[in-house]
Order: structure tokens, then C-alpha cells, then sequence
């Protein structure tokens, strides 16, 4: 698994940086970076040298990052425990950058594309996936639900991440139905105010876990 997901992710980051240099002579000087929720249009750019590699790079560093972190983990052989899962999840994490990076290019070229829709459904998908494989993780210091409580809990832990996969798929589900039905204003707001809430949730819980413990 952890082959054939390492291969995924080079192919994957290899493409996302062969799409701008093969189209670069086509791209506009100035590159999308940031879009209005609301309404989908473009509010920011960045300089094309920097703009049409930026996403690119942020996967190689996510990628560099995610295979190298557990190496220098305290808690390194916890990692064994839940390879497949946190290999299946930088898998995803990838993917949902290199859709970023479609979208940014596509949309550099003058495509109509409908950001404020496949943007915040592509973020849905992500928190569900993560939010199902979370009770899968074991204790570590670089990926999962980390507070002090977690970390200094064994309980705690496992009992925080059961509540944040119920939590995250719920978060996740609200936000790919309010991209679907709803209006890119109010999709925002249920981005936001839905992630916020499940992170303080979790937070308090795993205090509460802890001192039940």
C-alpha cells in the first residue's frame, strides 16, 4: 500500500507541475490565488512564475512533509499501526490540491468554472474521509486530534477521535449539501461556523475524557 500510494503521489505531483509548464506560454501574467466564496470570482492573484507553481509546490511539501514527520515522531512506532489509513489520507490531501490547481488553471484560461460549488464539495469529501479513518490513528505528535489532553491521555485520545469522526463526517456532509443546494454566501458561513464548532467541541471533550480517565 504504501508503494503504490508513494507512486499515486508522484505521479500526481509530477502532472501538477507539467500542466503549467506545458500551458505557461498560454497563461495570463497574473494567476488566481484566492477566490470570494459568495460568489466564485477571483479577489486575488499572484505573478505567473510564482502563481502557476505555487500549488505544485505545496504538494511536494505536504507530500516531503507527511513521509518524514513520523521519522523524527517521539511516538514513531505508533505509525506502524495505522499505515494504511494515514497513507490513504496524504493521498487525498493531494488530490484535493491538485483539483485546486486544475481549477486555477482552468479558470486562468478563461474557463467558467463554479468554485464556490466544487471547491467547498471537494473540502466535504476531504473532512469526511478524514473524519472516517480517525478513530485509526494512535498517539503521535504530528497528526491527528493533538491537545494536551490527547497526547498525555491513551483515553483520551481514542475517545476524542471517535467523537471528531462522528463530528467531521457530519461537518463534511453539511458542507458538500450547502455547496450543492445553497448559495455560495451561505456556504461560507456553514464552512466556517461548522469546522469551528467541531474543533471546540473536540477540544473540551478531550479534557473532559482526560479527567474521566
Amino acid at each position: 500500500m504504501k508503494k503504490k500510494s508513494n507512486i499515486y503521489n508522484l505521479i500526481l505531483t509530477i502532472i501538477a507541475f507539467l500542466i503549467p509548464i506545458i500551458l505557461y506560454s498560454k497563461l495570463p501574467y497574473a494567476i488566481p490565488c484566492q477566490f470570494s466564496m459568495s460568489t466564485g470570482t477571483v479577489t486575488n492573484y499572484m505573478n505567473k512564475p510564482i502563481g502557476a507553481f505555487f500549488l505544485p509546490l505545496i504538494m511536494a511539501l505536504i507530500w516531503i512533509g507527511m513521509l518524514y514527520l513520523p521519522k523524527i515522531d517521539p511516538r514513531k512506532s505508533h505509525y506502524a499501526k495505522f499505515a494504511r489509513s494515514y497513507g490513504l489520507i496524504l493521498c487525498l490531501i493531494l488530490t484535493f490540491f491538485f483539483v485546486l490547481q486544475i481549477i486555477i488553471i482552468l479558470v486562468s484560461l478563461g474557463f467558467n468554472v463554479p468554485v464556490n460549488t466544487i471547491i467547498p464539495f471537494a473540502l466535504g469529501i476531504l473532512i469526511i474521509v478524514i473524519g472516517n479513518y480517525m478513530p485509526k490513528s494512535k498517539s503521535n505528535f504530528f497528526y491527528g486530534i493533538k491537545t494536551p489532553w490527547t497526547l498525555s491521555s491513551e483515553t483520551s485520545w481514542k475517545k476524542t477521535h471517535k467523537l471528531g469522526r462522528i463530528l467531521f463526517i457530519l461537518t463534511g456532509l453539511l458542507i458538500c449539501i450547502s455547496s450543492l443546494f445553497l448559495s455560495g454566501s451561505i456556504t461560507y458561513t456553514v464552512v466556517l461556523i461548522s469546522i469551528i464548532l467541531s474543533v471546540i467541541i473536540v477540544v473540551i471533550a478531550s479534557y473532559f475524557f482526560a479527567k474521566r480517565a
